[in-house]
C-alpha cells in the first residue's frame, strides 16, 4: 500500500527520504498560491530561486523577477509574492524567477524526488487526483514559516490526505494534519487564526488571505522539470 507522510517546515525536510517518492510542496500564505496564480495566468514558467541575488541577476535574462523577505515586497523586484496583483496581460506567456522567504526555498530541497509538484487550495483536487496516477509514497512538505510549523499548510496537508483513497498514514504529523482538516467546517476563518495571516493583515494583504482560501479555482498543477516549475 502507498503512504503518505507530512513534513511540517522545510527545515525539517533533510529527515526524510524523498527519492523515488512524489514530493507535494505547500505554502498557502503565499508562495504556492502564487505560482499557481502565474500559470494559470499563461506565464511560460517559473524558476524557484534561493537567493535575492540570483534572482535578481535574471532580471537581465528577460524575467520577471519577484522577492519577498518576511511577507514584504523586496525593493528594486517587479513584484512581491502576491497572487492578487497579477493580471494576465502582464504575466502571459512571460518567464518568472521568485524567491520566498519559506516556499522557494521548500521547492529546491525537493531535488531528487520523482516528481515535485505544488499545492494550494487554489488547486487541491487537482493535485489529489495527479497524486492517484501514480504508485509512488508521497511526502507532503509544508513550508512553514522560518523553520516553525504553521496553520495554513498543515490544514491544506490535512486536505491531501482526506481526499487519498488506499493510503497508509506514516506518521504522527499526518494524522494530525488530517484531524485539524476534519476538524475544520472553514477554510478562510480557520487561516484567519494562523500567525502568519495575521501578520499579513498588518501588511494591507487580508485580499490576499481571502483569495488564497478558495477551494479549486485554478484546477491546474504546477510541477518541477529540471529548475523550472510548469503546467503538468
Amino acid at each position: 500500500m502507498r503512504s503518505v507522510d507530512v513534513c511540517l517546515t522545510h527545515q525539517d525536510f533533510e529527515n526524510y527520504d524523498h527519492k523515488g517518492k512524489i514530493v507535494v510542496v505547500i505554502d498557502v500564505l503565499r508562495a504556492t498560491s502564487t505560482i499557481n496564480t502565474l500559470l494559470f495566468l499563461g506565464a511560460d514558467h517559473v524558476r524557484p530561486i534561493g537567493s535575492l541575488e540570483e534572482c535578481r541577476s535574471l532580471k537581465d535574462q528577460d524575467y520577471i523577477i519577484m522577492a519577498e523577505r518576511l511577507g514584504k515586497k523586496v525593493d528594486g523586484f517587479d513584484y512581491g509574492n502576491s497572487p492578487t496583483k497579477l493580471s494576465e496581460k502582464d504575466i502571459r506567456e512571460k518567464k518568472v524567477a521568485i524567491a520566498t522567504s519559506n516556499g522557494s526555498k521548500a521547492i529546491i530541497k525537493s531535488e531528487g524526488s520523482k516528481e515535485t509538484i505544488l499545492c494550494s487550495f487554489l488547486n487541491i483536487n487537482s493535485v489529489i487526483d495527479f497524486i492517484h496516477t501514480y504508485e509512488s509514497d508521497v511526502i507532503l512538505l509544508c513550508s512553514g514559516w522560518l523553520g516553525k510549523t504553521n496553520l495554513e499548510d498543515t490544514l491544506c496537508a490535512g486536505g491531501i490526505i482526506a481526499g487519498l483513497e488506499n493510503f497508509e498514514i506514516e506518521s504522527d504529523t499526518a494524522l494530525i494534519a488530517k484531524a485539524l482538516h476534519d476538524k475544520t467546517n472553514n477554510v478562510l476563518e480557520t487561516m484567519r487564526l494562523s500567525s502568519h495571516a495575521k501578520r499579513l493583515s498588518g501588511y494591507d494583504n487580508k485580499v490576499d488571505i481571502e483569495f488564497c482560501s478558495r477551494l479549486n479555482t485554478q484546477p491546474i498543477v504546477p510541477i518541477l522539470k529540471g529548475n523550472k516549475i510548469v503546467l503538468s
